[in-house]
C-alpha cells in the first residue's frame, strides 16, 4: 500500500489520546510509545513481509531483523516477540519450520524471546514478529527531532530491492547476492546503541517507502529541510547496471506517486535519483545528530556509516537532492 493510500485509510480514524502515549500515529514513526512509569516506557511495533529470498531459513532472519529494527530506530531495546505467520494450508511444514527457526535465531541473536504467536491460511506465504521493547520515557529518538544543521547519516547500502527484482525476472547481472543477504540479515543494533551513545537528535530505519520517503517523514514531523548528497550515498554493487536495463522494484512506482512532489533535484544523475526511491527490506538507520556529535558516534560504531545530507530550517518538509 502507498503512503497516500495509508494516510487517506488512516484519516478515517480518531486520533488516540492518552497522556501517556508518548509517540503514536502522528508522526508516521516506526513504532508506538507508551509511558509506563516516570523511568520506563514500552516501544510497540510489528512488521510483516512476504518472501524476498527463496532460502526459507534466511528468510526469516531477514523478517526478524527488519521487525525488530523499529524498536533500534527509537532507541529501544528489544525484549519480547510474537511471531504473525501466513501460510498455505497445503504448504510444506519443513519450510514452515525454516522460516520460523531464522526469526528465532536472529531474535535471540538480538536478545528477543519469541514467546508464542498466530498463524493463518493464506495463499502466499507471509511472515512477521510484534515485537515490544522498552525505553527510557526521556531518552526516545523519533524521526521528528531533526534540527537545522544536523548531519544525516546512513548505515546500511540502497538498492537491495533492485536486486530482488533482478533475481525475480532472471536478470540479476551476476550480482553477488551474499554482501546483499549479508545487511539485510544484519541487526541495527550496534548503530543504535552507538546513535544513543551520541545523543542523536533523530532516526529512523529504511524499509518499504525507499530512502526518500522515509526522509520525507522525517523532514515533515521535524518541519526541517534535508539536503542529501547523491554521490555520498553507499549503493549495493551493481545496481546502477540493473537501473540502467530498465528493471525497477515495484515500490520505485508507488514511492514516487507518493512522495516526489516533495523531493527537488538539482542537476543529478537520474538513475540515482530513481534509485532513493526504491523499496527497501531490512534497510540500515537514518541518524541525524549535531555535527559535533560525530566522533562519538564513530567511537562506538565501526560500520558503514557516511554523511549523506544535512539538515535545514529552509525548504521545510522538502527533501533537496543534489
Amino acid at each position: 500500500m502507498s503512503a497516500a493510500q495509508l494516510a487517506q485509510a488512516l484519516a478515517i480514524l480518531d486520533r488516540p489520546v492518552d497522556k501517556n502515549l508518548l509517540v503514536g500515529v502522528n508522526t508516521a514513526d516506526d513504532a508506538g510509545i507508551y509511558k509506563i512509569s516516570e523511568n520506563s516506557a514500552v516501544v510497540y511495533t510489528i512488521d510483516i513481509l512476504t518472501p524476498v529470498v527463496r532460502n526459507p531459513y534466511i528468510y526469516g532472519q531477514i523478517v526478524a531483523a527488519n521487525s525488530i529494527s523499529d524498536i533500534y530506530a527509537m532507541g529501544g531495546e528489544p525484549k519480547l516477540a510474537l511471531n504473525i505467520m501466513g501460510f498455505p494450508g497445503n504448504g510444506d511444514p519443513e519450510t514452515m519450520g525454516e522460516i520460523l527457526r531464522g526469526g528465532q535465531d536472529k531474535a535471540r541473536e538480538a536478545g528477543v524471546l519469541i514467546i508464542g504467536g498466530h498463524t493463518f491460511v493464506s495463499n502466499e506465504i507471509k511472515y512477521g514478529l510484534s515485537v515490544i521493547g522498552y525505553i527510557h520515557p526521556d531518552k526516545i529518538i523519533s524521526n521528528a527531532g531533526a534540527k537545522p544543521n544536523d548531519l544525516v547519516l546512513l548505515t546500511k547500502p540502497i538498492g537491495a530491492g533492485v536486486i530482488i527484482q533482478s533475481a525475480l525476472v532472471g536478470k540479476n547481472q551476476g550480482v553477488d547476492f551474499n554482501p546483499v543477504l549479508k545487511t539485510m540479515t544484519m541487526l541495527n543494533r550496534d548503530a543504535s546503541v552507538a546513535m544513543r551513545k551520541a545523543a542523536a537528535h533523530a532516526a529512523t530505519d529504511v524499509t518499504g517507502y525507499g530512502l526518500a520517503g522515509h526522509l520525507v517523514e522525517m523532514a515533515e514531523a521535524s518541519r526541517v529541510g534535508i539536503e542529501l548528497e547523491l554521490s555520498k550515498l553507499p549503493v549495493h554493487e551493481k545496481v546502477i547496471d540493473i537501473l540502467k536495463l530498465g528493471i525497477e522494484d515495484p515500490g520505485i512506482t508507488m514511492n514516487l506517486g507518493s512522495f516526489a512532489e516533495r523531493v527537488v533535484h538539482k542537476n543529478v544523475d537520474h538513475l540515482l535519483a530513481k534509485l532513493i526511491f526504491s523499496s527497501e527490506t531490512s534497510g540500515g538507520l537514518i541518524i541525524v545528530l549535531p555535527e559535533e556529535r560525530l566522533d562519538v558516534f564513530k567511537k562506538h560504531y565501526s560500520g558503514l556509516a557516511p554523511v549523506i545530507g544535512r539538515v535545514t530550517k529552509e525548504n521545510p518538509g522538502q527533501i533537496i537532492v543534489r
